[in-house]
Formats: C-alpha cells, structure tokens, sequence
C-alpha cells in the first residue's frame, strides 16, 4: 500500500512503520495460510488480528496525504490541482498493481471469473460487487477502500478550506478538527445503517459494505486530524508547549499499542470460526475492534510526529536503513506476499491450511521483498519520477 506525499516535511521513522505495518499483514496471511492461526490457540489470537496493518496503513494516508493540504491553508498559499493529485495517485498505484496481478494470475496462484470479474479486479471497484469482493489478489480489497479515499481527499480539504476562509489560524484548526470528527461520525452512521440492512446470511450488505470507503472514514479521518494537529502546532506555540508534555515519553504511546493490541487479540471474543478474519457478526464488536484499530495505528504514530526524543530506541529501529528501504517497497510487499505463499503451498505440496508456518513466512517476505525492489527500482521509481517531469513543464 502507499502513502507517499508531496509533504514539505518527512518525519524519521515513517518508513520504518510501513514497513512495521507490511510485515504484520505478511504475518497474518502465513498464519492462515500455514493453519497455525487456527491450530494453535496462544499464537492464533494474534496472528488473527494482525490484519491491523491495514488500518496503520489508513492512519498513514490520512495523516501524510491531508498534511500538504494543511500546510498550505494555513500558509494562505494555493493548493495544487485536484487533477494532479488523482493522476499522482493513479500512477502510483495502478502500474505495480496490475503487473502483480497479471504475473499473479497467469501463474495460476489465483483467479478470476468472468468478464464481469477481470474488468472489477482490474479496476480495483471489486469490493463493490458481492461475490468478487476478495478476488484476484484478496489483500487488494483495501487499495479499492484507499482509492475512495483518494477521490473524497481533494474535496474534502476544499470544502474545509472554504469553511474557514477568513478565520485564524486557530479557529481554521478547530474546524478542520471538527470535520474530522464528522468524519468519524459519518463512518459509525454509515456501518450502522448497513449492518441494519444486511441479510442473515450477509449476502451483499454485511460481507461487502464494510470494505467500502465510508466505513473506514474513521480511520482516514484520525490521519487527517493529527495533521491538522502538527502544523497548528509549527503555526502555534502554545499549542506545540501543550503536546510537548504529552509526548515527553516516546515509549508510554508505544506500550499503550502494545497493550491494546493484547486487548483487541485476547479479550473481544474476536476468534470464533465466523469472526476470524473480514467478516464480522458482531456489529457492536466489529466496531469496538475497528476503533482500537486506529487509536493503536495513532499511539505508533504519535511519537514519530511529535516526539523530541530523536535517539530513541523506538524511533532508532524505524528509522534503521532496513527498515526505511522496506517500507519505500512496502507497497510491492503487499502486492506479492499473497502470491508467494501460494506458490510455496504449490511447490512444496502443501495443501492450503498446512504446512510450516516458519517457512512460508519466510519464503512469503523474503521472495516478495525481492520482486518489491525490481519493481520499485525499474517500474514505480522511473514512473513517478517521469511524471513529476511532466508536471512541472
């Protein structure tokens, strides 16, 4: 997944939490896919609920895309134009997805049926169809999520934009927080609405309107407002002297992860044969574990936006040259990392649900970060760079 910016600023140890993010999904996916999230009762719990990669993820592309457009409202500078930002967006994430896909596919490592089926997965709107939702290559369900957001973004930032024109600086922040609220608001609203409409057997609404864009507005949405939070911040003071005793301790943020993570994974009844994985029963829990999902994917990303405490051990790892380079190719990662395990399955004999999950994760992460580097190196890094040429001429 990806989360670039054209942010005036970079913080240390962003990278690294992509990469932190891309590796707890390659995780999630060898324990399902080796049958230890199922067989083993300590370790499932876990490996269950690391698909909270996703939501880092979000939190990521709330905070980094939402940032430059704050930065210039507050600086009264003009935004660049909403048709840039799309093709920007399309670029990056288009070309490396469909060379995945194509190799993907034509190894037999997945499928796809139908005309109907090819023109969604190819598209990335198959999560708007009930029964293609999860085809193709399943994780990229959340680039279809991540898409949405992408086309509301610009929009969104106009509409704040224009409600604050004339204001302070602190009442522009207000605002814009306030719009990040209703943000929220909208995606509990939207997820309880469809939760009323789906069937029992979750036809349709329950297994694909969770996927949609609205439901995630929440997680987006927390993204957003901590970028609203660290340039007021830059702007104001008094509002960097009120956070700077907040994050005084880089490691409290981090534990406080930790221990809802335990809490998510442990003590939700989250692990019942209908509740592992996407689909939920439970609209009350499926909420729960959404919103912890986004407070954990904000106490990992706090620290790293405001903390001062540059040498760190936290900040030290995520910002660690392996670290940095794994999540530069953290979007190929996530691409390939589904295809690799299905290839070892296939090689090795493995029937799905078994095997060593030791060695398929390693196989999994080691073979996709491999082919993330080649196409990083010789498709998305010439791409971006060509069409940032033709931007600026």
């Amino acid at each position: 997944m990806n989360t670039s910016t054209a942010s005036t600023r970079w913080f240390d140890g962003l990278d690294g939490l992509r990469a932190l993010a891309a590796t707890l999904i390659v995780v999630h996916h060898a324990g399902f896919s080796s049958g230890l999230t199922f067989r083993n009762d300590f370790l499932g719990q876990f490996f269950s609920r690391m698909d909270i990669g996703v939501s880092i993820f979000f939190v990521l592309s709330g905070f980094l895309l939402y940032r430059p457009y704050v930065e210039k409202q507050f600086d009264e500078k003009t935004v660049s134009g909403t048709k840039s930002f799309w093709l920007k967006r399309l670029v990056r994430i288009y070309p490396a997805y469909w060379l995945a896909l194509i190799v993907i596919l034509w190894s037999g490592a997945v499928e796809i049926f139908g005309t109907n089926g090819m023109t969604l997965a190819f598209s990335l709107t198959q999560i708007y169809h009930p029964t293609h939702a999860l085809s193709g290559i399943s994780q990229s369900w959340s680039l279809a999520t991540e898409l949405g957001f992408y086309l509301m973004l610009p929009l969104l930032a106009a509409f704040g934009r224009k409600l604050t024109r004339g204001k302070s600086i602190n009442q522009q922040a207000s605002y814009l927080l306030l719009m990040c609220a209703g943000l929220s608001i909208s995606s509990f609203i939207f997820r309880a609405i469809m939760a009323s409409l789906a069937t029992p057997n979750l036809s349709w609404w329950g297994a694909t309107a969770n996927l949609w864009t609205p439901s995630y507005l929440d997680t987006f949405g927390v993204g957003m407002a901590l970028a609203v939070i660290s340039v007021w911040a830059e702007k104001e003071k008094r509002v960097a002297n009120y956070i700077k005793p907040l994050v005084r301790c880089a490691w409290w943020w981090w534990l406080s992860a930790i221990i809802l993570f335990w809490f998510a994974s442990t003590q939700l009844g989250l692990r019942s044969q209908w509740e592992v994985g996407l689909w939920h029963k439970n609209f009350e829990r499926e909420t729960i574990r959404q919103v912890l999902y986004w407070i954990i994917g904000t106490c990992l990303l706090v620290p790293l936006i405001f903390s001062s405490q540059s040498r760190s051990l936290g900040l030290r790892f995520l910002s660690s040259k392996a670290m940095v380079y794994l999540g530069t190719i953290s979007y190929g990662i996530y691409l390939w990392h589904q295809g690799f395990l299905t290839w070892a399955h296939q090689w090795l004999d493995w029937p799905e649900l078994s095997g060593n999950f030791l060695s398929l994760l390693a196989f999994s992460f080691i073979g996709s970060s491999l082919v993330a580097g080649l196409s990083y190196k010789f498709l998305e890094k010439p791409l971006n760079a060509q069409l940032r040429r033709l931007l600026r001429s």
